[in-house]
């Protein structure tokens, strides 16, 4: 049995302005920040055995605070970062809205058909996700691992865990700030033993 438990990153200043992010940098919110401090809290009771973290700043801060005491180095991987979002990474969600409508709702919608030239599909950053996480899992039997990573990987992930097909990305809750995602892998099965738990929040 292995059990990751999965951290989407704080607020950043792209989602107060409702930028798509993408692979593009964006900083932690003051209120992003609180977020992680508040998660640490929560977590500070469980042993890890090992922290996975995307290489964005935005991950790479949340995962800074989030750990402070938890004697973890961190290991980066690039199958943690966010889809590549190509010439839409920093634009505006309304912009878009108004521009690429019909190609921002298959994105929303049918994620199973979007393809875009500069950007990824949901289907690949589902492959390298899941191989990571499989790879985790391989390497750390009967341990806790903590990973930080970005919130429409975790959508993709979230239909992997749950032995679901790439169209039911659409309808995959998406995790706030700072939520908490827990799965386990137990005799070669994945289970989802919690998603998006924002509890820690309600005090922050």
């Amino acid at each position: 049995m292995t059990r990751l438990y999965l951290v989407r990153h704080g607020q950043t200043f792209f989602n107060v302005e409702r930028r798509i992010q993408g692979q593009m940098e964006s900083d932690l919110t003051q209120e992003g920040e609180q977020q992680a401090v508040a998660l640490r809290k929560k977590l500070s009771d469980i042993s890890f055995s090992a922290l996975y973290v995307s290489p964005l700043r935005r991950t790479r801060r949340t995962a800074e605070l989030l750990t402070q005491g938890f004697g973890l180095t961190p290991i980066y991987s690039d199958a943690l970062k966010e889809v590549l979002m190509g010439d839409w990474q920093g634009v505006l969600v309304s912009d878009l809205e108004k521009n690429y409508a019909e190609e921002l709702d298959v994105f929303w919608h049918h994620p199973e058909q979007f393809s875009r030239p500069t950007c990824e599909t949901y289907l690949q950053v589902r492959n390298r996700a899941a191989a990571l996480m499989e790879e985790i899992a391989q390497k750390h039997v009967g341990q806790n691992v903590l990973i930080v990573t970005h919130g429409a990987l975790l959508k993709t992930l979230y239909t992997y865990f749950k032995y679901q097909p790439i169209h039911d990305v659409a309808n995959a809750p998406h995790p706030h700030s700072t939520g908490l995602c827990v799965v386990e892998k137990r005799d070669g099965v994945w289970a989802v033993l919690d998603w998006d738990n924002v509890d820690h929040l309600l005090h922050a």
